[in-house]
């Protein structure tokens, strides 16, 4: 595949779902070309493709522009990739891919698609995201932790012990109970997490799960980051996720990390509440989320 010299007319392309016979293609362009993003895990690229989970935008026999989807969770999905080939001019093409996703994800009973990105090197798709009309859904608060000891240890009735494969079922179900649907995490990545992750320790009472935290650790163990902490609606309110806490702020400190980080909702006030208590304090940075109905 040529990358594209000469300016794209877009008015030409055709867009069309991509497959696994697109691989190179796409590989390419998510590598090589000058306005992309990439916000796939690892591994997902195949297995979205032959899910159909991407379009492009075909001129003759070559794609000029693409966008990738994230797994889909009730009606709703993630922009994931998006990559526009040289000369193809960035707000007609970003325009071009939203235009041609609109139909395929009615078609397929979603109502709306998010988005978020890095605001350093994803920067330039944001303001074309909003004139193409994603609103701002939510900001994404960073909060993190230098002094790694605990409040209490949460309710010794409750028991932690380390998940493992067979565990994921009941995980995935307990996912899907505490959050919305675009917050659920699929089960390729909880899949993952549980195989490979430093840190996924359950919260147990006779036998019954009630809630898991998930982390992962970074710079030789010197940031441990807190991907994911749940406890089922029912429980809440009775030291589940202080109990969970306790424990990876041991973990932390027994590697030893310098730091613990997390993300969490703006709107989410009583996670806050929790993390505050805890000796989480905000760091300033936040995320921005947006979202676009598919039907509005």
């Amino acid at each position: 595949m040529r990358l594209f010299r000469k300016s794209v007319d877009l008015s030409r392309a055709t867009p069309r779902i991509l497959t696994p016979a697109d691989l190179p293609v796409v590989s390419r362009l998510l590598r090589d070309a000058p306005r992309r993003y990439y916000g796939l895990s690892s591994g997902d690229l195949v297995p979205l493709l032959e899910a159909q989970q991407g379009i492009g935008l075909e001129l003759g026999q070559e794609i000029c522009a693409l966008a990738m989807l994230g797994w889909p969770i009730a009606a709703t999905c993630w922009l994931r990739a998006l990559a526009l080939a040289e000369g193809v001019e960035v707000q007609a093409g970003v325009a071009a891919l939203l235009a041609a996703l609109r139909p395929v994800l009615a078609a397929r009973d979603m109502q709306s698609l998010f988005y978020a990105g890095d605001e350093g090197s994803d920067g330039w798709l944001v303001p074309l995201l909003k004139q193409a009309g994603f609103g701002v859904e939510t900001d994404v608060l960073v909060y993190e932790k230098r002094r790694l000891d605990w409040p209490t240890l949460g309710p010794e009735r409750v028991q932690i012990r380390p998940a493992a494969l067979v565990d994921l079922a009941e995980v995935l179900r307990l996912d899907q109970c505490c959050f919305e649907p675009q917050w659920v995490k699929d089960s390729l990545i909880m899949r993952d997490a549980l195989a490979q992750g430093p840190y996924f320790m359950l919260a147990e009472q006779d036998g019954a799960l009630l809630g898991y935290a998930y982390a992962t650790t970074h710079f030789q163990g010197r940031l441990v980051h807190l991907v994911r902490i749940a406890v089922a609606p029912e429980q809440r309110g009775l030291g589940i996720g202080v109990r969970l806490l306790a424990d990876l702020v041991g973990y932390a400190k027994q590697l030893p990390a310098h730091v613990l980080t997390l993300n969490t909702q703006a709107y989410n006030a009583r996670a806050q509440r929790l993390y505050h208590w805890f000796g989480f304090r905000p760091t300033g940075e936040a995320q921005q989320v947006l979202r676009l109905g598919v039907r509005g």
